[in-house]
């Protein structure tokens, strides 16, 4: 592939990440691999470069980056071409560093979690976007309003306590269902007047072992709706009927269970590749990969 730069943003929670350049479809002319962040949140990310090394940039297959991120932050990954009209194939393979991947030093005695920080973030229809706090209604039986859209926020998030959603959007088609995206990312529409009509929400980790979700939804025409769970799915009765209201709640654990139980997160993804776009995965959801740069997602990765 022979074309100008291309670039790709990369979503990082809090930790230690490894970002390796694998490969290159041209051996001989290899193109660049550079790392970038917005100035508005380069106090989030700290490069660890070699000695005598002022950038971070990869020049040829086999090296790496380390980034340290202190929140969560959105970074960019830019391969350009060798020279003018270079290939800008290349494979590139973010993991995250960790001395406890298994979360085996997370004690029995769990200790409480703080969400005071999490917020639930909701694109209103005719209203734009609200924030809440855990407890609070987005619309609600008091002021009913479309929802057509839902991000989570948790800076003080723990690293072993995950938390991600899923949505379905509705409107005149065929509603569509969203692959699930984790904390500060999100799902949904904006200025489309497309309603969502369904919602999934999980925690998972060793931390959030005996933690659950209790999500009230209230859909148009519909009776007021609770789940209880660590993994909870709201509709209405056709699944096509507008969400007009939502209030999440997270509740600490009755009695702690063994951390070898709960579903190990994630440990890599591999972020960027020049390929043509992509199908739908094996677990049927649509990923929007369109270009010449594709999103890889590990094999190994827990599936949704």
């Amino acid at each position: 592939m022979r074309s100008s730069a291309q670039q790709k943003p990369l979503d990082l929670q809090k930790g230690l990440f490894l970002i390796r350049y694998d490969s290159a479809e041209d051996p001989g002319q290899p193109p660049k691999v550079g790392v970038t962040v917005d100035a508005a949140v380069a106090g989030h990310v700290e490069f660890l470069l070699p000695p005598g090394v002022d950038e971070p940039v990869m020049w040829s297959p086999g090296g790496s980056l380390v980034l340290r991120i202190l929140a969560p932050t959105r970074v960019i990954v830019e391969v350009t071409p060798r020279s003018p009209g270079g290939s800008v194939a290349a494979r590139i393979q973010s993991s995250q560093l960790s001395t406890d991947p298994q979360g085996l030093a997370w004690s029995d005695q769990v200790a409480t979690v703080d969400l005071s920080d999490c917020r639930v973030l909701g694109h209103l229809a005719g209203r734009g976007d609200t924030l809440v706090s855990l407890g609070e209604w987005l619309g609600g039986p008091v002021t009913p309003t479309r929802i057509e859209g839902i991000s989570i926020n948790w800076p003080g998030r723990p690293a072993n306590f995950n938390l991600r959603h899923a949505v379905r959007v509705g409107g005149a088609r065929e509603p569509k269902v969203t692959d699930f995206v984790e904390l500060g990312a999100y799902s949904g529409t904006r200025g489309r007047a497309l309603p969502l009509v369904g919602a999934s929400f999980e925690v998972f980790g060793p931390a959030a072992s005996g933690y659950e979700i209790t999500a009230d939804a209230l859909f148009l025409g519909s009776p007021q709706m609770r789940v209880t769970g660590p993994r909870v799915v709201i509709s209405g009765p056709t699944g096509r009927e507008p969400l007009v209201g939502l209030r999440m709640q997270i509740s600490a654990p009755q009695k702690a269970t063994s951390p070898a139980l709960a579903p190990a997160a994630p440990a890599s993804q591999p972020v960027v590749a020049a390929s043509p776009a992509a199908g739908p995965d094996a677990d049927g959801m649509e990923r929007s990969n369109k270009g010449r740069v594709r999103v890889f997602r590990s094999r190994t990765a827990a599936k949704v």
